[in-house]
């Protein structure tokens, strides 16, 4: 395997102002959510269990196998 030199990477200040103007947005975003009502956000826990709650997430669907393995 060959080892090569790290790359130098330079920030310019357009590059400093993107990030501290996209770190403000997802700030302002962030203290929106949790200024808004408690009472208007479903509350998952309260409708369904924690285990149903993740299944509809992920899309499982427990279903029972078929016995297939019947002695008469």
């Amino acid at each position: 395997m060959l080892r090569r030199k790290p790359t130098r990477i330079e920030l310019k200040i357009s590059d400093l102002e993107e990030y501290e103007a996209v770190k403000k947005e997802k700030e302002a975003a962030k203290n929106a959510a949790t200024k808004s009502d408690p009472e208007s956000t479903p509350n998952l826990y309260n409708s369904k269990s924690r285990m149903e709650a993740v299944h509809a997430r992920i899309g499982y669907l427990p279903r029972p196998f078929p016995q297939t393995n019947i002695i008469p």
